[in-house]
């Protein structure tokens, strides 16, 4: 039995959809309901408590009461290049500024767009982007955490987007994003990016400087060690997704305090929440999909997956529906040796 989000919208790998139809309903969601308070947040930034939300106080506290540990002094880092990109946009323009975070590898998933790889098409695509060069970029992270090992880590949260009009107040446009960061010679910087949407992003095409850089739509090979042991996790929650159920799959391949994105605004936490906002089961539908390229850090505990999904069901009317999606996976290892998801999103991509 396969079970669909509640959600009316397209379907994608962890993240539902943004078309008409009623919002996702799981009573446990948590994340910003009230848009306002995403903007208000921006001053308890130094907040943020190491592998947690942004409720502790490891930036503020650190020195006036003990010596930061070598993971603590890791996270700040990565908290404060997270929200250090708002002054390299702010210096260099919007792409040279995201030119600055981006590994040279970076894998970088935008709505509507196949994965690509590879910084300078990464750039093309932030070109090609109707950013203004008056409008104002910040992220907002929600969480970030570290490897144990200190040279990687994650961070999820908000875009925020504010371009000023000549005669109205000013158009915000709040979506959401997931980076995985690996730290380098000067600095952290994200190895894999997705942005993730609460309403559609404007349409793009592929500019030619992306079109060498798509990643094959070839399942990805066998590794080994930790690396093999979360592409076989990956592999794994979609098998479990088709003999059991997309709601009950990632129940089970969830950590339990993972989240994933639901509708504007909103984040749903925790096993039971996530299955419950797929709703009911159906024979109709189903949701698969197969890792492309993964990362795990050298301490072994924490990597990601990005890969291909596609959904196939019936519209109200009948008529067979097929979508395609692509997805980001932040994997964490748990103290049984598991391996469980701490976030995931996704968005549409060509059908071909």
């Amino acid at each position: 039995m396969l079970r669909t989000p509640r959600w009316r919208g397209p379907v994608f790998r962890g993240n539902v959809g943004w078309e008409a139809g009623r919002a996702n309903p799981a009573r446990r969601s948590v994340g910003v309901r009230a848009l306002r308070g995403i903007l208000v947040a921006a001053a308890c930034l130094a907040a943020c408590q190491t592998g947690g939300s942004l409720a502790g106080a490891s930036f503020a506290r650190s020195g006036l009461f003990a010596p930061v540990s070598d993971e603590e002094e890791a996270h700040d880092a990565l908290l404060r290049a997270d929200i250090g990109r708002a002054d390299s946009v702010a210096q260099l323009g919007y792409v040279g500024g995201l030119g600055t975070m981006f590994t040279d590898d970076v894998v970088f998933l935008r709505g509507g767009l196949p994965i690509i790889r590879g910084r300078s098409a990464a750039l093309a695509i932030a070109s090609a982007e109707s950013v203004s060069s008056a409008s104002t970029v910040r992220w907002q992270p929600v969480r970030a955490a570290t490897s144990a090992d200190g040279g990687s880590g994650y961070s999820y949260g908000y875009t925020i987007i504010s371009t000023p009009t000549p005669t109205a107040a000013p158009l915000v446009r709040i979506d959401r994003y997931i980076a995985f960061w690996r730290r380098e010679e000067h600095g952290w910087r994200i190895a894999a990016y997705a942005e993730t949407y609460g309403s559609p992003p404007p349409a793009l095409a592929l500019p030619p400087g992306a079109e060498h850089a798509v990643l094959r739509d070839q399942p990805m090979s066998r590794a080994r060690g930790a690396l093999e042991a979360m592409r076989a996790a990956d592999t794994a929650f979609s098998r479990d997704a088709a003999l059991r159920g997309t709601g009950r799959a990632f129940a089970a391949f969830a950590a339990s305090d993972a989240q994933v994105f639901s509708g504007p605004g909103e984040f749903i936490s925790g096993p039971d929440a996530i299955m419950d906002s797929f709703g009911p089961a159906s024979r109709d539908n189903s949701l698969v999909w197969h890792p492309l390229l993964g990362e795990v850090a050298r301490s072994g505990d924490l990597g990601f997956t990005v890969g291909n999904a596609v959904f196939t069901g019936k519209r109200e009317d009948g008529a067979p529906l097929v979508r395609h999606s692509k997805y980001l996976t932040v994997w964490k290892r748990q103290r049984d040796g598991e391996w469980r998801f701490v976030v995931d999103g996704g968005s549409a991509r060509p059908d071909a």
